[in-house]
């Protein structure tokens, strides 16, 4: 099926681009989610007395996304505490939700969870890398210090122990 792009769409095309796509991904995924409409002789005149405001529209959230970027390029390093045994290893990890919502108390910048993506699973100390996709075009890599809150003392359960406390 043919589709004309009504937003950006990761490994597909930009807005207003034409695209053969797979007929239910466009069915059950682009047209319900408004990234896409049907390639109809009417939409392609249409798109094309529209690329000059879609390329302006476009043009303006790539300069806004260059300022935010900026504005992340400034703190370069966020601090995050959470608890930590004597190994180093975190009691739960922390997820994208926590991250942008550190941003969003620094910067004041909010920034979807779905747009960070990790270098690894934040559940130990130590530094990371993550990075936030503003758009299909702009990347901002932001460092992760990952610090111990509160260090809790690890006990060691021997077998025979762990298995009479099931029998109990």
């Amino acid at each position: 099926m043919e589709i004309i792009l009504t937003k950006d769409v990761q490994n597909i095309g930009e807005a207003g681009d034409i695209v053969k796509v797979k007929d239910g991904y466009a069915r059950n995924f682009l047209l319900p989610q408004n990234m896409a409409t049907k390639a109809t002789p009417g939409a392609i005149k249409n798109r094309e007395q529209n690329i000059a405001r879609i390329k302006a529209k476009q043009e303006k959230l790539h300069q806004e996304a260059l300022a935010i970027c900026e504005k992340l390029n400034e703190i370069a390093t966020i601090e995050i505490s959470a608890k930590a045994g004597e190994s180093g290893k975190l009691f739960g990890t922390i997820t994208t939700k926590r991250l942008a919502e550190e941003i969003l108390a620094k910067t004041g910048i909010e920034i979807d969870r779905k747009e960070i993506t990790l270098n690894a699973p934040l559940n130990k100390l130590g530094k990371f890398v993550m990075t936030i996709k503003l758009t299909s075009k702009v990347k901002a890599e932001m460092n992760v210090n990952v610090i111990a809150s509160e260090i809790i003392k690890e006990e060691i359960i021997s077998e025979e122990d762990a298995n009479e406390a099931k029998k109990e």
